[in-house]
């Protein structure tokens, strides 16, 4: 049986704590209880492989590994007292579009590790997926990490920090605090890769087309094989049974209402335009295909946003000045109410492309455009660092916060500890 790897261990890495199980090979037991929750050896399997995948390398021995067993299902089980208590405070609150967006999100950064869209495709195919799909398997997880998160968050919020906690933390972990990485803060101009309302209309036009042949008869598979821009086209559309929650809003909404048989009106989703058609339905469930037209930017929209980009570039190596620029071109709104200032990165986090454009460019110049997933970005370096120690001097907020965070830490970890005195734990080992 051939497990499915690369795409589900990267949208797993992404989300860090989300078991699932990757080959149905391996015949699970249960290594602890919380509560009434279980933890199986699957799980903790699986993150063992994602942590090592995150490292790049295997585990040195069997006491190495034994040991990280031991570290992780801890965590596993710390998590899981964590949620419990997320889950019975009814001032933390999680709502569908947040998880939307959290799927959307973890998706792109996916896609972003593929060269083209045509290649993550493909390795769905290969792994037996389809976008729904993952979607589908990690939705549920994902509503449980950010109702953890939230909790977690909600506690670190109270913590305060003094002046002198600051510099006990300072003296006392001074030597083995990591170094200040080389640094740039920059300032930026985004223009998006959007479609004009000139492709908005024509794509609007070429799906009301293809809605008008479906609702007139035409078989709808056939019409979804020959249009559709889903993955789900070479099956004629065919998503399967759905549940509610599975599916955008918009689409769930309209594909719950339908009758089976019947073809809906286009449907506007954040992908593209739908039309949908039902096949069937239970009390749980529908079973649909669909057409989907993706909204997408013309080459032209394109070029167009390109040249914008050059004329801008030239404009401001001639001594226009950035902070109005960035007020009546970018597109990026928060950076916008700070004239462009997007703060500082270490050096190495950044995009290679991006890297590449800094290193050639002095304090104060503009990069000429960068393409990034986001748009067309012209940046603007306000200042750069060498890699250094951390001092008290000039690192005061950075170690504010390092000390904020461990102090919150340690909250957490009494909490955890009284959670586990009035919780049913039990560790199998």
């Amino acid at each position: 049986m051939k497990i499915k790897r690369i795409i589900l261990l990267l949208f797993l890495i992404y989300i860090f704590s989300t078991p699932v199980l990757l080959s149905q090979e391996v015949i699970d037991q249960i290594v602890a209880i919380v509560g009434k929750d279980i933890i199986l050896e699957s799980e903790l399997k699986l993150q063992l492989e994602i942590y090592l995948a995150q490292l790049g390398k295997k585990a040195a021995d069997d006491n190495e590994m034994a040991k990280l067993r031991k570290e992780l299902l801890e965590q596993m089980v710390n998590d899981r007292l964590l949620l419990i208590q997320a889950e019975q405070d009814t001032l933390i609150k999680i709502n569908e579009k947040e998880v939307d967006q959290t799927l959307e999100e973890q998706l792109s950064r996916i896609k972003s590790q593929f060269l083209t869209e045509e290649a993550f495709q493909e390795e769905l195919r290969t792994e037996g997926l389809t976008e729904i799909g993952l979607k589908r398997i990690y939705r549920d997880k994902i509503k449980e990490q950010l109702l953890r998160d939230k909790f977690v968050n909600s506690k670190f919020s109270r913590v305060n920090i003094s002046s002198r906690e600051v510099r006990e933390f300072y003296e006392i972990y001074r030597d083995s605090l990591p170094e200040q990485p080389e640094s740039v803060k920059l300032s930026q101009i985004l223009l998006k890769m959007e479609p004009s309302q000139k492709t908005l209309d024509s794509l609007k036009s070429f799906a009301t087309d293809i809605s008008r042949r479906a609702l007139r008869g035409e078989d709808f598979s056939e019409l979804a094989k020959n249009f559709s821009q889903d993955l789900s086209a070479k099956e004629g559309g065919d998503l399967g049974f759905i549940k509610r929650g599975e599916v955008l809003p918009e689409f769930e909404e309209v594909a719950f209402a339908l009758n089976p048989g019947e073809t809906s009106e286009l449907v506007r989703t954040l992908l593209g335009y739908h039309i949908i058609k039902s096949e069937g339905k239970n009390e749980e469930s529908v079973h649909v295909r669909h057409i989907l037209i993706r909204i997408l930017p013309s080459p032209s929209d394109s070029s167009q946003v390109l040249n914008t980009a050059d004329s801008l570039y030239r404009n401001l190596k001639d001594g226009a000045d950035f902070v109005l620029s960035v007020k009546e071109y970018s597109q990026d709104e928060e950076s916008k109410k700070e004239g462009g200032d997007i703060g500082w990165f270490p050096l190495a986090q950044l995009p290679e492309e991006i890297r590449d454009k800094i290193s050639e460019t002095e304090i104060g110049q503009v990069t000429s455009p960068v393409i990034t997933g986001e748009g067309v970005h012209i940046l603007k370096i306000l200042d750069k660092k060498e890699q250094r120690r951390l001092s008290l001097e000039e690192d005061w907020d950075e170690l504010k916060e390092m000390a904020r965070r461990k102090k919150g830490g340690e909250l957490i970890l009494k909490l955890i500890e009284e959670l586990k005195e009035r919780t049913y734990v039990e560790v199998r080992t």
